[in-house]
């Protein structure tokens, strides 16, 4: 057996649970509209007024209703409290800021041995595909031509152009397959 005092029964828990979200909408605004005028952004407001409303929930429990005024008093104490964890660390924004000011944008050095394999292997392939699949793939991947335009230098039909560069993407489709070593 536990020394946890007896559970009120459902409906009297369903009453409670009524009674604080009467409370909540009753003093939701208020509340977010105290903290914006104390210089508290939109979002700041709505987790300090959360914050008030924990920190009534028990109270509200007990007594069934809070005075306002002591509402208001334990949003000056939550206020209070946020703006003394506020100056003691770094502000989110500052931290985002510098965060994206030391970012190095070039990529990490196994990155680059990782890539320069793949190009490896994917070059290979390239030369080893028979030479109308390697020559579609190249005049259309790297010349940029339409298909239109690589039929006519290669004076075969647009459709065999498509199957050549379908052949050829499927033959690159996994580059690193087959472990080629040059």
């Amino acid at each position: 057996m536990s020394d946890d005092p007896p559970r009120p029964p459902f409906s009297q828990r369903l009453e409670q649970a009524r009674s604080f979200d009467s409370f909540v909408q009753r003093h939701r605004q208020p509340l977010e509209r105290y903290f914006r005028r104390r210089g508290a952004t939109r979002e700041e407001a709505e987790d300090l007024t959360q914050g008030v409303f924990l920190k009534l929930l028990d109270k509200v429990r007990l007594e069934g209703t809070v005075a306002d005024g002591y509402v208001f008093a334990a949003a000056a104490s939550v206020f209070v409290d946020h703006r003394r964890a506020v100056a003691v660390r770094p502000s989110a924004g500052l931290a985002v800021a510098l965060d994206e000011q030391l970012a190095c944008e070039a990529p990490l050095p196994d990155r680059i041995v990782e890539d320069r394999e793949t190009l490896r292997v994917i070059r290979k392939k390239i030369r080893d595909l028979p030479s109308k699949l390697s020559r579609a793939f190249i005049l259309h991947r790297f010349d940029q031509l339409s298909q239109a335009e690589i039929s006519r230098r290669m004076n075969v039909s647009v459709s065999s152009v498509e199957k050549y560069i379908a052949a050829a993407l499927e033959t690159l489709r996994h580059p690193m397959a087959g472990g080629d070593d040059e």
